[in-house]
């Protein structure tokens, strides 16, 4: 139970967490509304985990102590919006025969509006679809996958979070533009037999990227579990993967959303490990702004949508059901599901150029799509360690291109190129070396009809 100690430390609250020894537990604790927050310890010098407090001041992170593992105290300050300061000690003690520190489900549940589950699909127009919290409706006939995707989606209840974003200026994906296209071609062998795909190789990136569009694209999805992360023997202190998807592709207008999987190994104290996942959207090159009223946690399956529309979700073609965006289209929407815990984020970004803290974008031009794999950077453009995810993967993969309207396309299972654009994949590879960090490869996906997921082999951190 938290307790306050007097003196010096009176403003300091100390909580006792324990955790079964080689278990990843979830620690949730309280502290300010509506906070960042920083995890520290004391002899761990310059090295630190950037954590936000939802509306209701719940921070969650995860945690796993070796067999024999010294109880450990980490530090966690957190300031509000309204600039007040926390501080608590917090000591995670691995028992083997103890009982894992639990928190009610009302605390872990994130503050939201509710929202049921669909009736009648095809009563509602798109914009009251958007307003009683639907997304807009694909259309059944231009595209049967979408919209039974579409359907799962409505059919289910979620709670829809607070749009409330936090910039995490210590951390950057994707800052890089992409490397030139193709070295060597993508090797034609036929589905259902999984293969390497070696059309080129990034220091930090691995997965597919479409360019060359028949205009702009325009929308991109995607589903996936987010990855868990393990410590390795002799491995980094820090290390992080992240997945994604993203439209555009240069230092000032790629807009992009995906999970973090972050891991801090702290050997030096019998075996602690320190994982924090979450949600982010980013718009190059601002800093990404986390989602902190939107948990995750290792494995939970989330589904990803972005698109380009009006302010009403409502896309507008220039020759009426296809040719090319308009002026009306002047926001790129993120739709974000995590449909293992029930919870739904939407949020729109503008298409028009922007400057933000001294830095300016190019704004939209729907030049590029991407699946990605990353270790992202710190905001000098340094990468970090690749943490060491296994396997991880990514489904219904699909793309549209404002040439064709609402029709969208599969990423191709077979590599080839697809119907709009060139499609090319990336390893991602140390450039000092020459080592490879994981490696992608493409299988046929069940939920995609001639179209592919993509499997993620790690090898190793850096």
């Amino acid at each position: 139970m938290p307790s306050k100690r007097r003196g010096r430390d009176r403003d300091a609250v100390h909580s006792r967490h324990v955790v079964l020894p080689e278990v990843e537990t979830p620690i949730t604790l309280k502290t300010l509304p509506r906070a960042v927050c920083f995890l520290s310890h004391d002899q761990v010098k310059g090295q630190r985990l950037h954590l936000d407090s939802d509306d209701r001041g719940i921070v969650r992170f995860h945690a796993r102590g070796a067999k024999g593992a010294e109880p450990i105290k980490l530090r966690l300050e957190s300031k509000s919006d309204d600039g007040k300061r926390a501080r608590q000690t917090i000591e995670l003690r691995p028992e083997s025969s103890g009982v894992p520190t639990r928190t009610t489900d009302s605390a872990r549940a994130p503050k939201g509006r509710p929202r049921s589950p669909l009736g009648d699909p095809t009563a509602l127009s798109n914009r009251e679809l958007l307003r009683r919290g639907y997304p807009p409706r694909p259309d059944p006939a231009e595209s049967p996958v979408r919209y039974a995707r579409w359907m799962r989606i409505v059919s289910r209840p979620f709670t829809a979070v607070s749009p409330r974003l936090v910039a995490h200026p210590g951390v950057s994906f994707a800052r890089r533009q992409l490397p030139p296209q193709i070295f060597s071609p993508t090797l034609p062998l036929p589905p259902p037999i999984g293969r390497t795909m070696f059309n080129s190789n990034s220091s930090i990136w691995s997965g597919a990227y479409l360019t060359n569009p028949t205009l702009q694209f325009c929308r991109i999805s995607a589903d996936w579990s987010v990855p868990g992360v393990v410590s390795l023997p002799g491995g980094p202190i820090y290390s992080a993967a992240a997945e994604w998807i993203g439209l555009d592709n240069s230092g000032t207008d790629l807009y992009q959303a995906g999970t973090d999987s972050e891991i801090w190994s702290l050997p030096f104290f019998g075996g602690w490990i320190i994982t924090n996942y979450w949600m982010w959207i980013q718009s190059l090159p601002f800093a990404p702004w986390a989602v902190p009223n939107f948990p995750i946690s290792p494995y939970d399956w989330v589904s990803v949508d972005i698109f380009v529309a009006d302010q009403n979700g409502q896309t507008w073609y220039q020759n009426g059901s296809w040719g090319g965006l308009t002026p009306a289209d002047d926001s790129v929407w993120f739709m974000l599901y995590n449909n293992t815990q029930g919870v739904s984020f939407w949020g729109t970004l503008p298409t028009a150029s922007q400057t933000l803290n001294g830095q300016s974008s190019s704004g939209f031009s729907g030049s590029a799509a991407e699946f990605i794999m990353e270790r992202p950077s710190d905001n000098n453009g340094n990468p970090y360690s690749l943490a060491a995810f296994g396997i991880a993967g990514m489904h219904s993969c699909w793309y549209g291109d404002s040439q064709y309207g609402d029709k969208s396309f599969p990423l191709g299972a077979d590599g080839s190129t697809p119907f709009s654009g060139n499609l090319s994949y990336l390893n991602m590879q140390n450039p000092a070396n020459g080592d490879q960090l994981d490696i992608a490869a493409s299988i046929p996906d069940d939920s995609s009809p001639n179209g592919s997921a993509i499997i993620w082999f790690f090898v190793n951190s850096q």
